[in-house]
């Protein structure tokens, strides 16, 4: 009941959103992680990080070494707690000068308490089957501010039960349509349903998935890599750009670390103009990564993204096989040179369905390497 000196509990309105960027700026850097445990990076033998890292890309989780970098379970649970403690307070709170309203923090909270949750179950749960998901051991939910709680996992159907409360709960009191570049870290209508078309897509949840890429695909516009000053899509300010909060590479990582050759060799060399702006080819060393190395290449939700998710949802969906072509394709037209696309283009209208859901998998190793998704897609 005494308040510490020199600390602040959270009155007012504009405490609360300190409290929130408290939980954005709390660092989780795992998805390069997941880059080397995929089949997009190997450790380069003899620099610097070798040793926290090798064990990562030999799955090596048993007898890994001492100096070897660990999942952010801790971390992911502190962040958490601070949308805890934003949800459970804010609505109450004194409003102040400058403020953002209530239930537009309420709302980040919730996204943000329901984002950290998926992704901790994808990190150490088994994957989505709709068959045993109810008895698939997932991870501990957090939902209240008790820290002598018990953290005992529930069934993986149990999480994505909450997530999608979270997020139907946070829907009505969104304010914010798109934020701005200076603050798109934050979570907004636009993220909310990119977020949702995600989650969908990983139930397998077709018709669904494809309704929330839908919604918003009208207001994803596209970098042209074939124009002069585009701005690589993965950047936080990009047109792409829904949500930049994640720092999903690192120097460490494009300077210690191999482009493995079956995520390269997927790109066509002189069509496929994502090969010169994501890696770096040197003749002795091979290629290395060219993207999301600094600060500025933050990326959780893009546009691309966006059409892939409405293309392999319609994919699935019966009567739509042209629609998911469609979609593809419109990406592709930004990302390919105009005589490779022209050719392309041809062979995507000639697959059936089996070929064409392969091609979408494809086409996601290629436009979102070293994002975060690859080895969620493997899974």
């Amino acid at each position: 009941d005494v308040e510490p000196v020199g600390k602040v509990i959270p009155e007012k309105v504009t405490e609360y959103r300190a409290l929130l960027t408290s939980a954005y700026n709390t660092s989780i850097t795992y998805k390069k992680l997941l880059a080397l445990r995929s089949d997009e990076l190997f450790p380069a033998l003899g620099t610097p990080t070798y040793d926290q890292y090798i064990d990562i890309a030999l799955l090596n989780d048993v007898g890994a070494g001492p100096t070897t970098e660990t999942y952010p379970w801790t971390t992911m649970y502190k962040i958490i707690f601070y949308a805890n403690s934003v949800i459970d307070g804010v609505m109450e709170a004194e409003a102040d000068t400058r403020a953002d309203s209530r239930e537009q923090l309420k709302a980040e909270a919730l996204l943000l308490r329901a984002y950290i949750h998926f992704e901790l179950l994808n990190l150490y749960a088994r994957p989505y089957e709709k068959s045993t998901a109810s008895a698939d051991r997932g991870i501990p939910l957090a939902l209240a501010i008790d820290i002598e709680q018990d953290y005992v996992p529930v069934s993986v159907e149990k999480v994505y039960e909450q997530i999608l409360s979270d997020i139907e709960e946070a829907w009505p009191l969104l304010q914010v349509d798109e934020q701005p570049a200076s603050v798109r870290y934050r979570f907004s209508k636009k993220s909310a349903l990119a977020f949702e078309a995600r989650v969908r897509l990983y139930r397998a949840e077709w018709d669904l998935a494809l309704t929330a890429a839908e919604e918003i695909l009208a207001s994803c516009p596209l970098e042209n890599l074939n124009e002069e000053g585009f701005t690589a899509p993965y950047r936080y300010d990009s047109k792409e750009s829904i949500q930049a909060w994640e720092l999903t590479g690192g120097t460490d990582l494009a300077d210690d670390a191999d482009v493995l050759p079956n995520i390269t060799d997927k790109y066509d060399p002189e069509g496929d103009l994502r090969l010169g702006l994501y890696f770096k080819y040197s003749p002795w060393s091979g290629y290395s990564s060219d993207k999301c190395y600094d600060r500025s290449m933050r990326v959780t939700f893009r546009s691309g993204e966006v059409y892939l998710i409405a293309a392999e949802a319609a994919a699935h969906v019966p009567g739509k096989l042209d629609v998911a072509k469609g979609y593809l394709k419109q990406l592709l037209e930004n990302r390919l040179t105009p005589s490779y696309f022209i050719t392309w283009s041809a062979r995507i209208d000639a697959m059936d369905q089996q070929q064409l859901i392969g091609e979408i998998a494809d086409e996601r190793a290629r436009e979102l390497a070293l994002e975060g998704h690859r080895w969620y897609d493997l899974r």
